[in-house]
C-alpha cells in the first residue's frame, strides 16, 4: 500500500484511543505489495473468468472513486468457498467465491469491499506489524498471503527460514477492534457515496452471525477475521442512519449472474437441482445457465436482452455464442459493445480469444495490442498476446508480452529471467524492440534490487 496522504482526517474518525502504531515507509510498502500480489498468483487459486473480475472490479472502482485518494487499487478474487475477503499491502484487495456466493445483493458485496478498501485508505496494514530488514520482502509477503487467506503457509521452507516470525506476524495482522471500528466507519461512509444501501455492511454481518448460531456451524472464516459484536453492528446501523439515504430504485440483477458463472467454473460443482430451487432461477438467468456448460440458444438471450436491455452479460453471452456460428455477425457485436463498455476487458479478452479460435491470430494480435493500453488490469491480456505470439512461432515476442504480464502481477524475478532469455532470441541488436527491452531490463534489474 503506497502511504499517500489520506483524505480522512483524524478529526473526522470516532474516539477510539490512542495508537502507537508505527508506519513503514512507501517503498518497501510498494515492494511488499507486488511481491503479495506474486505470491497469490503463484500460491492460490485465483479466479481467471474476465467476467467476473471485470465485475467485482466495477463494484471496487465505484467505491474507490469516492475515497479521495490518489492511488491505484488491485481487486482479485479466490475461488476458495470460505465466506472471506482481505486487504494487503499496496492495496491489493481479495475476495472468495465462498462471499459471492453468500452476498444476497450487490449492496451486501460491495459492503465487504469498502470494509476492505478503507482497511487501506487507513492505512492499517502498515500500521499493524513493525518490518524486520533481515527477513526478505518476498518472504514476508507470502507469509501475509497465507495468513490472510486463511490457509497453511504454501511458500516452501519459508516458516523455517524466518523462524518465529511467523505467529508473531498472525497475531499482529488479527484485526483489532480500532481497525474494525474504523474500517466500519469509513467503509459506510464509502457505501453511501458510491449510491449503495449503507446498512448493507450490518445486514450482511448479522445474517451471518444469526445462520451460525441457528445451526450451531463453526463460524464463516469472516467472523473470525472481522469479529461481530452487538456493540460493533450498532454502531454501524447507527452510522448508516445518519447518512443521507441512497436512491431506493437502485438495483443490480447482475450479481445472480456472477454466481451462476462461479458455481459453473471449471473446479467447481456444477449446480444441483436443488440449488437451481433455491436460486428459483427465472427464465432468462436458466437460459444464462444453460448457455456457459453447453446449450447455443441465441433465441433464449435475445430475449434475455429485450427483457433486460440494461444487462450486459447477456449481450456479452450473446456475442460469444455468435462467434461460435457466425462470425462476421459477432464482430459487429464485439464493437458496438466496445464501444459502449469501453473499460469492460472481458470484451477485447473474448473477442481475441474468438479471432484465435477462428485462425485469425493476426488480427487478434493487432486488437490486444491496440486496447491493453487502456486498462489497469494487463495481466489477463498479456498472456492472451503472449499466446497468440506463440501460436505462429514467434518466440521473443511470446516471452516478451509473458514478461509484461509477470510484470503486471509484481512478478519481477520471472520477468527478468524472460527478457533474458529474449535477449539470447534477438540478433538485430539495433531495432527498436531490441531497444525497448534493455529499458525494460534496466527498470526490472533495479526493481529487483529492492527485493
Amino acid at each position: 500500500m503506497l502511504c499517500y496522504s489520506s483524505s480522512v482526517s483524524s478529526s473526522n474518525l470516532p474516539d477510539l484511543g490512542a495508537s502507537d502504531l508505527k508506519e513503514y515507509d512507501a517503498q518497501t510498502e510498494t515492494a511488499l505489495g507486488r511481491a503479495f500480489s506474486t505470491a497469490l498468483h503463484q500460491y492460490y487459486d485465483l479466479v481467471k473468468d474476465p467476467i467476473i473480475l471485470s465485475y467485482i472490479r466495477r463494484i471496487g472502482s465505484k467505491i474507490v472513486a469516492e475515497t479521495g485518494e490518489n492511488r491505484h487499487f488491485s481487486f482479485q478474487v479466490i475461488n476458495n468457498d470460505e465466506i472471506n475477503a482481505f486487504a494487503g499491502p499496496n492495496g491489493v484487495i481479495g475476495i472468495h467465491t465462498g462471499l459471492i456466493m453468500a452476498a444476497e445483493s450487490e449492496d451486501e458485496l460491495a459492503s465487504v469491499i469498502a470494509h476492505e478498501i478503507a482497511h487501506v485508505t487507513l492505512r492499517h496494514l502498515s500500521r499493524t506489524y513493525e518490518y524486520q530488514s533481515n527477513v526478505s520482502v518476498s518472504s514476508i509477503a507470502t507469509l501475509i498471503a497465507a495468513i490472510l487467506i486463511g490457509s497453511q503457509n504454501p511458500g516452501a521452507g519459508i516458516a523455517t527460514y524466518i523462524g518465529g516470525m511467523g505467529l508473531t506476524i498472525q497475531d499482529q495482522l488479527k484485526n483489532s477492534r480500532i481497525h474494525e471500528a474504523e474500517a466500519d466507519y469509513m467503509g459506510i461512509k464509502y457505501l453511501q457515496k458510491a449510491d449503495y444501501n449503507p446498512h448493507a455492511m450490518a445486514k450482511f454481518f448479522a445474517r451471518l452471525e444469526k445462520e451460525r448460531q441457528v445451526y450451531e456451524s463453526n463460524p464463516p472464516e469472516i467472523l473470525l477475521t472481522h469479529p461481530v459484536t452487538l456493540s460493533r453492528l450498532a454502531k454501524a446501523e447507527d452510522r448508516a442512519t445518519k447518512l443521507a439515504p441512497t436512491n431506493p430504485t437502485f438495483k443490480n440483477k447482475t450479481l445472480r449472474l456472477i454466481q451462476l458463472r462461479i458455481a459453473s467454473l471449471p473446479n467447481n460443482p456444477k449446480i444441483n437441482q436443488e440449488t437451481r430451487q433455491q436460486l428459483a432461477l427465472s427464465k432468462s438467468e436458466s437460459c444464462y445457465l444453460k448457455t456457459l456448460s453447453k446449450s447455443n440458444d441465441l433465441n433464449c438471450l435475445k430475449k434475455a436482452i429485450k427483457l433486460y436491455p440494461e444487462q450486459r452479460l447477456y449481450k456479452i453471452q450473446l456475442a460469444n455464442q455468435l462467434a461460435l456460428i457466425n462470425m462476421t455477425q459477432a464482430k459487429k457485436n464485439y464493437h458496438y459493445l466496445m464501444e459502449l463498455y469501453p473499460n469492460d476487458f472481458s470484451l477485447p479478452y473474448y473477442y481475441a480469444a474468438s479471432l484465435q479460435i477462428s485462425n485469425k491470430p493476426a488480427e487478434a494480435i493487432e486488437l490486444l495490442t491496440k486496447a491493453i493500453p487502456l486498462y489497469f488490469y494487463q495481466h489477463t491480456l498479456y498472456s492472451q498476446l503472449a499466446s497468440l505470439y506463440a501460436d505462429i512461432k514467434n518466440d521473443s515476442k511470446s516471452y516478451y508480452y509473458e514478461a509484461l504480464a509477470s510484470f503486471n502481477i509484481g512478478n519481477i524475478k520471472k520477468s527478468l529471467h524472460l527478457t533474458k532469455q529474449i535477449k539470447k532470441l534477438e540478433t538485430n541488436k539495433k531495432s527498436q524492440f531490441y531497444i525497448n527491452l534493455e529499458r525494460f531490463e534496466k527498470e526490472l534489474i533495479n526493481l529487483d534490487a529492492e527485493i
